[in-house]
């Protein structure tokens, strides 16, 4: 009788163990989540280090200043989601403050510059999309040569590059007003949100912006417009930029040349941090709007504990590398 040749047995971890990771990496997954406990954390630490912090006048500087980022975040989000780049935010933030406080040193209606203004974003925003779409050039360089010109064009429009004042007092309002305690820019800044999240869920434009960055290739032979798409997000971008100049200039009462500077680093970093994927496909804006509120409460904490802006330059780039590491580890895992 021929002995039976018994295989080895190979361990198993237990069930509990085996389901760990599993559950780490669906947490770190839900980026949303993740977002907010760390902006509670910040908040905790922060209020800990400075006794300032807590004030409710700091709180409204951070949700104003959060605001303006965050609308800039909202179209980076949708253009890193169709799987591009938008390095001109800062810039034409930078021109609309320009624009608009010479046009209204000329006489001109308010009203009628905040539409001149956003329309000048938009079409800015078009150029960016028609060098990416028809000239083929990538997002990041066309992108980056329109960041120069707007940011020369801002630089050359005043002599001395000094600030142009704004002495009405209607559009300053717009931008600075409250209604009863709430400031005008938060009652923006939710019906925006409220948009741009209706568009991207319940809108077929929007199932179009993910399925183009989740595979141009693949989203065309399905049928999506991937070339109008991409434009599209672009102007998006450019538009929204343009808004949050507007408020930008309504609370500096001034047209600054170079403001917008560094405003492009914010919004991705607010974008990445609230779980959009460089590789295009996935992000939401309600993430982007908990990454906006990190990288304001982030700034002001450190700026109220004397932290200079090259050190905070630093540590927001620390911060969007590792979230970028974070997302392609999890990727991995889940492939």
């Amino acid at each position: 009788m021929t002995p039976e040749i018994q295989k080895p047995k190979i361990a198993k971890a237990p069930l509990g163990e085996k389901n760990t990771l599993k559950q780490f990496r669906s947490i770190l997954g839900q980026s949303q989540t993740i977002i907010f406990i760390g902006l509670v954390l910040l908040v905790l630490i922060f209020s800990y280090l400075s006794p300032h912090f807590m004030s409710f006048t700091n709180f409204m500087n951070i949700v104003r200043q959060t605001a303006m980022i965050a609308i800039v975040a909202f179209g980076m989000t949708y253009v890193i989601i169709a799987g591009e780049i938008d390095l001109s935010v800062g810039a034409i933030i930078g021109i609309t403050g320009m624009t608009t406080a010479i046009g209204l040193q000329t006489g001109l209606n308010p009203f009628l510059i905040i539409i001149i203004s956003l329309l000048i974003g938009a079409f800015i925003g078009l150029i960016n999309g028609l060098m990416v779409v028809k000239v083929q050039v990538t997002a990041f360089l066309a992108t980056l040569v329109t960041m120069s010109i707007l940011r020369g064009m801002s630089l050359a429009s005043s002599p001395g590059s000094a600030p142009i004042t704004i002495n009405s007092t209607v559009f300053v309002d717009l931008a600075t007003m409250n209604i009863g305690p709430i400031p005008i820019v938060l009652i923006y800044l939710a019906a925006i949100l409220l948009i741009a999240h209706y568009t991207l869920n319940k809108t077929v434009f929007g199932r179009h912006i993910y399925a183009t960055g989740g595979g141009a290739h693949a989203a065309s032979l399905a049928g999506v417009n991937v070339k109008r798409v991409k434009i599209m997000v672009f102007v998006i971008s450019g538009l929204l930029s343009a808004f949050s100049g507007l408020i930008l200039a309504g609370r500096l009462s001034a047209g600054l040349p170079d403001s917008g500077t560094g405003w492009e680093l914010d919004a991705i970093a607010a974008a990445v941090l609230g779980g959009t994927k460089f590789s295009g496909g996935y992000g939401t804006v309600i993430g982007a709007l908990g990454g906006a509120l990190i990288i304001g409460v982030l700034s002001n904490g450190l700026t109220l504990l004397g932290m200079t802006y090259a050190y905070q330059l630093m540590i927001k780039g620390a911060i969007i590398g590792l979230a970028v590491v974070l997302d392609i580890w999890v990727r991995r895992e889940e492939a």
